[in-house]
């Protein structure tokens, strides 16, 4: 630090060092004054950087250039307004994601959460094409395949939320009524099931987590299937009802996955390809070898998420209802699957531009938000990451082409802004610094930002961000604030 200060001063003739202001006497920055932010953030950022990228807080430096001119300065503040409230969102969308939550616990803060995961059977992926290919036997098996058994095998996300202490019973039941091709299903959706299950099991944590840990059939957890359904399914292979998806989840109707209602615990389930999976097995006459046909669970599937707060500071929060900190102690908070979300105002922001004479640059902000980690107990953890997503006066997210408006850092290239939960300083930081700017500059408004949970998907062609709404954790929010280093006309 002592090096890089020497260097700089040597450099710029510095003359006085302050903290927290850097100031310059110079004519010509401020002769084009639509030049004025671009040129000052660039020379803001060069002179900043060491310090903003070493351990110590950054020290801002003062310059005394040649007479005559004008000044500007880089301000550090942390006391703009950061108004918040908790609001309840109507769109929980569940459905056509990679994870799917049941069971039921009962939260110190939020209540009664309980869920029931919905799903349909449909064909086997073609590995050439990735469409669903038709059902059929090997040609050799063909007129000689003899049904042995059917079993459903689902493999647990990692996800557990509540006292994983408790045993459960995991029941399968058998769908009575058709999924909609296409829906968008929420979290209060619902379908009809057979009240008693076709197959039940008594599992422990243990269990639940070794599932998690391995793709082998023998780690995960398994139902057999009652003949009757199995036989059902095995009567239409290579025939018209499964040579074609909508064909044959018109003629095989999904299942509904429950835990016991006493449960205390709601568990992630993985529905992506290669974990959770029908799998058919039968040998062909004559053969003992048995030989195995896996279908999958990529069709249609959603949570119903239910929630009871009564008794809890939340309890009369209703749809699109707004709740300011003020009438709850300060305190926010967010509920990933129940619509519950922390809603950000910035209404001083313009302060800025009265500090910098309406001449402002965002050299860098920073936008942190901070749990209250006395909340924080057992596996009742924190949502692992949050995106920022545009909400408007109405406390609907805000929508382009059906897509939710998420708060982009780089319009250009998609990036998003996000923050994972930094487990050091026990918060979440987003970099704010070209949104904040943005703002000044009209070239946006905003009538607000919603916090919500996210998941990252990795594919060849690149990262996309997206909201994870199959999940119960939650966060209470004791604190944001907004630390802006900004450079503005003295």
């Amino acid at each position: 630090m002592k090096l890089q200060l020497t260097k700089l001063k040597q450099a710029l003739k510095t003359t006085t060092l302050r903290k927290r202001t850097l100031i310059f006497t110079q004519n010509s920055f401020l002769k084009n004054s639509g030049n004025f932010t671009l040129k000052m953030r660039n020379v803001a950022i060069l002179l900043l950087s060491a310090f903003f990228l070493s351990c110590e807080d950054p020290i801002n430096i003062a310059v005394d250039a040649p007479s005559g001119g004008g000044q500007f300065g880089t301000t550090f503040t942390d006391t703009l307004t950061v108004s918040r409230a908790t609001v309840m969102i109507d769109s929980v969308v569940t459905s056509a994601q990679s994870g799917a939550v049941l069971g039921h616990y009962t939260d110190p803060v939020f209540g009664d959460v309980s869920a029931t995961l919905f799903t349909q059977i449909t064909l086997p992926i073609d590995g050439n094409t990735g469409g669903y290919a038709a059902l059929t036997f090997p040609d050799a098996d063909k007129d000689k395949a003899v049904y042995d058994s059917m079993y459903v095998y689902f493999a647990h996300n990692g996800f557990a939320y509540g006292d994983s202490t408790q045993p459960v019973t995991l029941n399968l039941h058998r769908l009575t009524e058709d999924f909609v091709k296409g829906k968008k299903y929420l979290n209060k959706d619902k379908l009809g099931y057979n009240a008693t299950p076709i197959a039940s099991k008594n599992l422990t944590y243990k269990e639940f987590k070794r599932s998690a840990t391995s793709t082998a059939k023998d780690s995960l957890i398994s139902f057999k299937l009652p003949a009757s359904i199995g036989n059902e399914i095995f009567s239409i292979i290579g025939k018209d009802q499964s040579s074609d998806i909508d064909k044959f989840t018109a003629a095989i109707k999904g299942f509904a996955l429950t835990l016991n209602n006493n449960a205390q615990t709601v568990y992630g389930i993985s529905m992506a390809l290669g974990s959770s999976a029908p799998v058919l097995y039968y040998h062909a006459q004559g053969d003992t070898v048995g030989k195995a046909m896996s279908l999958t669970f990529l069709g249609e599937r959603f949570s119903e998420i239910k929630t009871n707060r009564q008794g809890k500071v939340l309890q009369n929060i209703k749809e699109f209802d707004t709740v300011p900190a003020q009438l709850t102690g300060n305190i926010t908070y967010m509920q990933s699957g129940a619509g519950i979300t922390t809603k950000i105002l910035f209404p001083t922001l313009n302060n800025l531009l009265k500090a910098g004479n309406n001449n402002v640059a965002i050299n860098k902000a920073e936008l942190i938000i901070e749990p209250d980690m006395d909340k924080v107990a057992g596996n009742l953890r924190v949502p692992p990451q949050f995106v920022l997503v545009e909400i408007g006066k109405d406390n609907r997210l805000k929508k382009t082409n059906n897509v939710e408006d998420f708060v982009a850092l780089d319009v250009a290239t998609g990036t998003q802004y996000i923050a994972d939960f930094n487990t050091t300083n026990n918060n979440y930081q987003f970099n704010f610094t070209s949104y904040l700017q943005d703002l000044l500059n009209k070239k946006k408004t905003t009538d607000g930002i919603a916090l919500v949970p996210s998941f990252v998907s990795t594919t060849s062609s690149g990262s996309t961000i997206g909201i994870y709404n199959n999940n119960v954790s939650r966060v209470v929010i004791k604190n944001i604030k907004l630390n802006v280093y900004y450079s503005g006309k003295k």
